[in-house]
């Protein structure tokens, strides 16, 4: 059964005389093409990879903004952890003595801290231990040595205040707990397990907070010199981990590497079989292949020219570019080869393929082109970068098909030709029979069943419209593959350091300036609890350089004059007549006369790093903690709370201080989403139908594509609703390519239909090149499912998601309808 246009016959597109004429100088084309590649590969070879989550950002938020300034200011806080594992405690202390001395003797552009123990901390605060006695604790030590010389001097005096030897007793423990910062927690001081069975070797890599690769360079010097000092001759079943964030970010960023390669070359062949398998001629995927590949590589010497990197977000665009791109090869290559088993010469059928469906792909393409460049107006730099690159691959891959192909078509014909040899295919490619006699027997059904579907996808897509953002970072996080002796390492580098969530770094103008941060953040945090359901406070621990040290000037100038006044009391001559038992503990309630305010440059370097600025300034460092329990560090709801408090801080001198973090870029996200996600996807659909509306004639046949585009969107979202996925800040990018994307597929069939006059016959030899263009776009998306990351990962499902949402309108709703509408029109 065959439909007819509703309207008159459209006349057969313009020659396209330019690509025509191109095609007869095939040696020039193919030089050119040749001189570009090597352009191409060149620029693309220089293109380095950025994993860091900052590339991502929105560059003109102000959360990101003070991240950014942030970022130059402090240096790197994250560790690399060596962690060293054997039942031999001392062969265990040797090795890290062993990596430590090595590692300080590397230069400083390498390695800025190593330590395997905080014995100089615990010496530190040993030899400063009185001034870390609270103000209250020394009065009442002085207090207690002003009654105990009375008592002497006066018999008549009357102690009320207890037991002597008590008070003694306490005197010590106010003594000694004051200076007993580091508790339990490293025993002897060691970064170790209590028996020693594991040391670790603490390091920092130099550059500032969120540089990129900075910790490189130390990871490859401690490989090397576990390789150059190997565990075994300490101990023969002695095992080196690296551990901690520095090895965490570089794990990811090889696993992104590996996947790029692995992931790329499976894509090739899986896309490679299925065209050989559609053409049933080996000819064919060079054929289609080249254009693909000479467009992808452009697309990536643009990203050279424009950026100089790739992202975790643009990294894995060239399966993608692919697995699009060789969608107008195939159209064109498919009509070719209809043609040419008709009996039509290789030049004729060519130049009728060509005039067939240039138009139809070149739209495609510049409405695939157009969504992509919607990503420009996104805030997001990754999602930016995203859309130059895969705009431009598919404008590239377009002209390229259109230049090169028919020039590598030309050759090889004419090749065989001269070769003796019949250049005509045996069999046409790949048909739709058994879709289309469904579509042409069944019509009826089909409109009534895709009718119900698209009411229930309609009723689906009201998810959306509620609160549909995913907040859980642990459904977003990257997966690393890890090793049972790693987990077993992980597991003790969270009993020995804890797992206490990285701070937010806030950098004041000044040293004074900390503690009315301090301040005004416990301030904002109370205000805040008093409108929260729970009226809780969600910030904990505030951590300064005045918390390691005995106090500010100030408090320190205090304890200074009390302790004068009880190294005077402990010398005096009433006291000699104490037993020798109270002598003994007298004496060590004697204040060291070498003691002074200490500032933030006399703490040790490995207590000093956190609070110190790249440029060696100290002190002007706040570090601000979630509350230990009852907030989530994975939860964006509760980012969200701590972002409300700490963004911008009203200072007592009336200034604004913004800061940044990790839930104010949380924020920062959230904002740009809902910002960008409606204004991008409202970009792609107007260019998409602007470009569809002003190319396609008769206006008809533009308006019958787009409604079939939006058929597939609105399948898309209803799917999405009801299996409940949610927005993330990057699968809400997915909507607005599938506008440029699908709507590739409604046009080729509609071009063909207009030709022909029969949909019929549209969806049995273009449906078939349309079935294999998305099946190889799924697969280009599909590259992603192998990511490590799962936010990329639920990207490339609403991506095919759509894809086959698309294909399903173009090859199933579009025929049922226009059959439909054709056997009413006869009624």
């Amino acid at each position: 059964m065959s439909a007819s246009t509703p309207t008159e016959p459209s006349p057969s597109p313009e020659r396209p005389s330019g690509i025509i004429r191109l095609r007869s100088h095939p040696g020039t084309v193919l030089f050119g093409a040749g001189v570009l590649l090597v352009v191409a590969l060149t620029l693309t070879a220089r293109l380095g990879l950025r994993t860091s989550f900052s590339e991502l950002l929105p560059s003109d938020d102000p959360g990101v903004v003070a991240l950014q300034k942030t970022s130059k200011r402090i240096g790197d806080l994250s560790l690399l952890l060596v962690g060293i594992h054997s039942p031999d405690p001392e062969a265990n202390i040797r090795y890290a003595e062993l990596l430590t001395a090595k590692l300080r003797a590397l230069p400083r552009d390498v390695a800025a801290l190593a330590t395997y123990n905080v014995r100089d901390v615990r010496d530190f605060f040993e030899a400063n231990k009185w001034l870390y006695v609270a103000e209250p604790d020394l009065e009442s030590i002085r207090d207690r040595l002003r009654k105990e010389i009375n008592q002497r001097k006066n018999p008549l005096f009357v102690d009320l205040g207890g037991d002597e030897d008590e008070s003694l007793d306490s005197m010590q423990k106010r003594i000694a707990g004051g200076s007993d910062k580091l508790g339990d927690r490293f025993p002897d001081g060691l970064f170790a397990t209590a028996d020693k069975s594991y040391v670790w070797v603490a390091t920092l890599p130099p550059g500032g907070l969120f540089v990129e690769h900075a910790g490189d360079s130390l990871w490859t010097a401690v490989n090397r010199l576990v390789a150059e000092n190997p565990p075994r001759a300490f101990h023969p079943q002695m095992t080196v981990q690296l551990g901690g964030p520095v090895a965490t970010a570089i794990a990811s960023r090889q696993a992104i590497e590996r996947d790029i390669l692995g992931v790329t070359v499976t894509c090739v062949v899986i896309v490679a079989a299925s065209i050989a398998l559609y053409f049933r001629r080996l000819r064919s995927l060079p054929l289609i292949g080249a254009p693909a590949v000479l467009g992808t590589l452009m697309a990536f010497a643009v990203a050279d020219l424009a950026f100089g990197y790739l992202t975790s977000s643009t990294a894995f665009l060239g399966s993608i570019i692919v697995g699009n791109g060789i969608n107008y090869a195939i159209v064109l290559l498919s009509r070719y080869e209809e043609d040419r088993v008709r009996g039509m010469a290789s030049p004729a059928a060519m130049d009728a393929a060509i005039r067939d469906t240039w138009r139809a792909t070149g739209v495609a393409s510049l409405s695939a082109s157009a969504a992509y460049a919607s990503l420009m107006v996104t805030s997001f730099r990754g999602f930016y970068q995203f859309g130059v690159m895969a705009s431009a691959g598919a404008l590239m891959c377009w002209c390229a098909t259109y230049t090169v192909l028919p020039a590598m078509v030309a050759i090889l014909d004419e090749r065989t030709r001269k070769g003796g040899k019949g250049s005509r295919p045996a069999r046409p490619p790949f048909r739709l029979d058994a879709l289309s006699r469904v579509s042409s027997r069944h019509f009826r059904p089909l409109v009534l069943g895709l009718g119900t579907l698209t009411v229930v996808a309609t009723f689906g897509g009201r998810h959306f419209l509620q609160d549909p953002f995913e907040y859980d970072f642990r459904k977003l996080n990257a997966k690393i593959e890890s090793t049972d002796e790693a987990k077993q390492f992980g597991q003790k580098v969270d009993q020995i350091f804890g797992r206490w969530p990285s701070p937010t770094i806030i950098v004041a103008d000044s040293v004074s300036g900390v503690e009315a941060i301090r301040s005004t953040i416990r301030k904002q945090d109370r205000e805040r609890s008093r409108s929260d359901p729970l009226h809780r406070e969600v910030i904990g621990q505030i951590t300064t350089v005045w918390d390691l040290l005995p106090g500010t000037p100030e408090v320190q100038a205090r304890k200074l004059k009390i302790l004068a006044q009880i190294r005077k009391l402990v010398a005096d001559p009433a006291l000699e007549a104490a037993s020798p038992d109270e002598r003994a503990k007298l004496a060590k309630v004697d204040p060291s006369p070498g003691l002074h305010a200490l500032g933030p440059a006399d703490l040790p370097p490995i207590a000093r790093r956190p609070f110190t600025e790249v440029d060696g300034s100290v002190g002007k460092v706040v570090l601000v903690y979630p509350i230990e329990h009852g907030i989530s560090v994975w939860s964006g709801k509760d980012l969200l709370q701590m972002a409300s408090v700490l963004q911008e801080l009203d200072l007592p001198d009336g200034s604004i201080l913004e800061t940044s973090g990790s839930a104010v870029v949380f924020g920062a996200m959230i904002r740009s989403v809902l910002r960008d996600g409606p204004i991008a996807t409202g970009a792609s659909l107007l260019a998409v139908l602007l470009i569809v509306m002003l190319t396609i004639r008769p206006a008809r046949a533009g308006g019958l594509a787009l409604a079939t585009l939006l058929l597939g969107v609105v399948w898309m979202v209803g799917a999405a609703g009801w299996a409940g996925v949610r927005v993330t800040f990057l699968n809400f990018i997915a909507l607005p390519i599938t506008f440029g994307i699908g709507a590739e597929y409604a046009l080729n069939v509609v071009s063909r239909y207009r030709q022909d006059g029969d949909i019929t016959r549209a969806i049995n030899s273009t449906g078939a090149a349309v079935a294999l263009c998305s099946w190889t776009t799924i697969v280009g998306y599909g590259s992603l499912l192998a990511a490590r990351n799962q936010a990329l990962r639920g990207f490339g499902l609403m991506a095919i998601l759509g894809e086959i949402s698309c294909l399903g309108a173009a090859l199933m709703a579009l025929p049922a309808v226009v059959l439909w509408w054709a056997a009413r029109g006869k009624a």
